[in-house]
């Protein structure tokens, strides 16, 4: 464990106020700060901070306020602590407070952090600008357009850790990814994938495809929709650079107005309605496994793409 650890006996001392509650509203508004939580992912957000101290490039740009664990945590993370704070330099000094579980139980308010909190700082730069200037050329792109649960927005960004290639652009009153549930629920690849907020989504769209070579399309079911194995024999997805994929709010889908501007809209075939259900009771899947299945496409055509420019 670091030797300048500070070690907490009580949950009331002032030093570790900023770790009280913890309530995603109040990070927010109090000290513009966002919450991560249990030894695996603050480990996962140690070391993206590490990778991108050397330089990896990274958007957004986020950094560490502080950290609270438990002696046996704080040993585990010691390797990582140690090459984040870099030896001897004063300026990289990071809060460490250490202290039993049952005290950082009582100050959090609840269980789960599992011997480890982090403090983060929410970045100032988010826009879809500071997203492409990062973003390889040859990666694709997940558009949210409304998706407003904590949880699919999570499994969104695991998705697309799990999968690798793509960037997120939330907009449309997305979830915000640093909630501390959407970094809990994306197992921290919030902290590993490229991501950025629109706040013109359909000029952004415009851009995407006359600057940067995208193909959009809209994964929703409509009467022109085109299964999702026959999406990349179009043309207009085919021949693309790369490709952005939107995918709808959770209760009303992509609104008719994005759709007019994309060059394909995408359904994933289900099955009939069977005896059981009402004939109105359609099958459907969760947007969070649907983006899963069309990262999974993207994915492979992105090494059938790299395999023919060998």
């Amino acid at each position: 464990m670091c030797a300048d650890a500070i070690r907490i006996a009580d949950e009331s001392d002032p030093r570790i106020a900023s770790f009280r509650g913890v309530r995603d509203a109040d990070l927010r508004g109090r000290d513009e700060l966002f919450c991560v939580e249990s030894p695996r992912v603050v480990r996962r957000f140690l070391h993206a901070l590490i990778a991108q101290k050397h330089g990896v490039a990274t958007a957004p740009s986020v950094s560490l306020h502080s950290l609270f664990l438990t002696p046996a945590t704080a040993e585990s993370l010691n390797d990582l602590m140690s090459e984040l704070r870099g030896k001897n330099d004063a300026s990289l000094a990071i809060p460490l407070y250490v202290a039993d579980e049952a005290v950082m139980t009582r100050l959090a308010g609840y269980r789960m952090h599992k011997g480890a909190l982090a403090l983060g700082v929410r970045p100032r730069e988010t826009t879809t600008t500071n997203l492409l200037s990062v973003l390889p050329t040859s990666d694709n792109l997940l558009i949210t357009s409304g998706v407003v649960l904590t949880d699919n927005i999570g499994a969104i960004f695991r998705g697309a850790g799990s999968f690798g290639g793509v960037g997120v652009l939330l907009a449309g009153g997305s979830s915000d990814p640093l909630h501390r549930k959407v970094i809990r629920v994306s197992s921290g690849r919030v902290f590993t994938i490229p991501w950025g907020e629109s706040t013109d989504l359909l000029g952004d769209l415009a851009r995407l495809r006359s600057e940067h070579g995208f193909a959009l399309v809209a994964a929703e079911e409509s009467h022109d929709a085109v299964p999702i194995d026959e999406l990349f024999e179009l043309p207009s997805v085919k021949n693309a650079a790369r490709i952005a994929v939107i995918l709808g709010s959770e209760g009303s889908g992509v609104s008719p107005e994005i759709r007019a501007v994309c060059d394909a809209t995408s359904v994933i075939p289900m099955a009939k309605p069977n005896l059981l259900m009402e004939s109105s009771d359609q099958p459907s899947l969760n947007v969070a496994v649907a983006s899963a299945l069309f990262l999974h496409r993207l994915s492979s055509a992105r090494r059938h793409s790299c395999a023919t420019r060998r």
